[in-house]
């Protein structure tokens, strides 16, 4: 049996992504589709609008055959280990093609990948950002210069396939019409970015006609969660831990731990997450850097917590149809990771202790079980 995959989010699930899942159908009819896809918590540090189940259940819907997840502690990274972490999911269940959404899907990103395989910088001589150093690096390793998000992504796929699966095929295809972040809702059309979806959530009826018929459901059923709702714990840990114990935090770095309380304590009560986020922004740390610091000192993630995590990944089965059920049957005996399909007492202690913590958290907002007693969603099985 043959295996495509591709690597989402779905905050949440619109015509877009419908769009790559029929793309994906009509070019490899008889291929079974894997999504490996972001848990509660997503690549730029910030909750899913909707658990994993209920975006794993819209995929399902949409058309995917199976659908994993990717570790928390894999998960929330940087874009270019992000990639790593998707890529190492899907080389794991066997997947030959990765089909992406590309600003410039006429790129070819294999080459992209070798010329700037051996990028190398001293990051501490420079005053400006992670990502604006790398992008500068890339640059000057292929000849021009990558600026849209998904075109980046798609690289950092390369770049990790080249280094964990040289033989898996990359399919970029073009992005369809709304911008990756775009506000606004487009006046025509029926392809909108997930941030407006996200923007109008509260808004079924306006976001009707981007989405399918289980998102739209759930956009009226289920709870969302955001930052407002994470705010609160937030502020209380950075008024309550001291500068040492934040140092511990996973990504903590340059003494930033004081600039965030610094800007809390000379902060009115009625500071929102956003205006916090632009009083501690500095040349060196992005929006996305500091999101995914406050998400870890929310959830109070250790650095050993995520060095565990990489050494220790598993295959988290979030549901399947009859054929994704028969391709998971054949490849689990290929797959080295532990797949897990059910959390028990065992499990949320030992393998699935950081992912089973933060699912708690994210439970405290939307009331729903994230782990235990959660069996996989089967569709016409």
């Amino acid at each position: 049996m043959h295996a495509t995959g591709i690597i989402a989010e779905y905050n949440p699930f619109h015509n877009g992504h419908q769009y790559q899942i029929n793309w994906v159908k009509e070019h490899f009819p008889a291929t079974t589709l894997v999504i490996a896809m972001s848990g509660n918590y997503l690549q730029r540090g910030e909750p899913a609008c909707f658990d994993k189940w209920v975006r794993a259940r819209e995929a399902l819907q949409a058309g995917a055959d199976l659908v994993v997840e990717i570790p928390f502690g894999l998960c929330m990274q940087p874009a270019d280990r992000f990639a790593q972490s998707g890529v190492a999911v899907l080389q794991q269940l066997g997947v030959e093609n990765l089909v992406f959404g590309a600003e410039h899907s006429n790129y070819d990103f294999k080459d992209l990948a070798q010329k700037s395989q051996d990028l190398t910088w001293d990051y501490q001589r420079y005053n400006i950002s992670y990502a604006a150093l790398y992008q500068q690096a890339v640059k000057e390793a292929v000849g021009f210069e990558i600026t849209q998000p998904n075109d980046l992504l798609g690289l950092a796929y390369a770049r990790a396939a080249l280094a964990l699966a040289p033989t898996l095929n990359l399919v970029p295809i073009q992005r369809q019409a709304a911008g990756y972040h775009d506000q606004k809702l487009p006046t025509g059309g029926h392809i909108a970015s997930a941030t407006a979806i996200r923007q109008n959530i509260h808004e079924p009826d306006m976001v009707k006609k981007f989405v399918g018929a289980q998102t739209w459901m759930d956009i009226k059923q289920e709870t969302s969660v955001t930052w407002t709702n994470l705010w609160p714990l937030l502020r209380y840990r950075l008024l309550t831990a001291t500068p040492e114990q934040l140092a511990t935090i996973y990504g903590m770095a340059e003494g930033i731990q004081y600039r965030m309380q610094e800007q809390l304590q000379l902060a009115p009560v009625s500071l929102d997450f956003d205006t916090w986020l632009k009083k501690v922004k500095t040349k060196r740390f992005t929006y996305t850097r500091l999101s995914r610091l406050a998400l870890a000192t929310v959830l109070n993630i250790s650095t050993a917590e995520v060095e565990q995590a990489w050494a220790h990944p598993f295959v988290r089965i979030l549901g399947f149809n009859r054929t994704g059920q028969n391709y998971l049957s054949i490849q689990k005996k290929k797959i080295a990771w532990p797949v897990v399909t059910n959390v028990n007492k065992e499990l949320k202690k030992t393998l699935l202790s950081l992912d089973y913590r933060v699912g708690k958290v994210y439970q405290m907002f939307n009331h729903q079980e994230q782990d235990m007693r959660r069996a996989p969603i089967r569709i016409g099985v």
